[in-house]
């Protein structure tokens, strides 16, 4: 059985459903017994969607932004 802090750390990749089979159970079962992970995942949940409805193209920066972005997803995936 998984850990808070554990279910925490995958926070990001349960967001964003990028867990292995037998990881994506673990959590399942985590989370239909804690309901401070189910909140907290599902705080996470809604900033991510926030985050990808605003409107970033209007700022000047954001190019340079998302661009680092990518390139640092590009470094982490192995």
């Amino acid at each position: 059985m998984l850990k808070c802090w554990q279910v925490s750390e995958l926070g990001s990749e349960i967001v964003d459903r990028r867990l292995s089979f037998g990881t994506r159970l673990a959590v399942l079962a985590h989370l239909g017994l804690c309901p401070h992970c189910r909140r907290y995942l599902g705080q996470l949940r809604l900033t991510a969607e926030t985050l990808r409805r605003l409107p970033l193209e209007d700022e000047p920066e954001a190019p340079a932004i998302l661009a680092a972005i990518r390139r640092r997803q590009g470094e982490t995936k192995d």
